[in-house]
């Protein structure tokens, strides 16, 4: 059963990342941009996740890989 009280916190915050790192450092260029952020993300959760798993961080890595998914979209597609 889904929480959806937890998946709309999670959401604002996912939100919350895509429009600060979006006015931080703009929109992607290209394709190759988007993915090399995107994959860059995704290795920064997998080095908390091979190392001490601590869930604060691990939570922080994702919601930011699921903000670049998203940015990727709007800025790509």
């Amino acid at each position: 059963m889904i929480d959806e009280t937890r998946l709309q916190i999670i959401m604002d915050q996912v939100k919350t990342e895509f429009i600060e790192a979006s006015q931080n450092f703009g929109s992607f260029h290209n394709y190759h941009e988007g993915y090399a952020v995107l994959k860059e993300e995704v290795d920064e959760l997998w080095d908390e996740i091979k190392g001490q798993q601590r869930t604060f961080e691990l939570r922080t890595e994702a919601r930011q890989v699921a903000a670049m998914a998203i940015r990727f979209l709007y800025d790509c597609t």
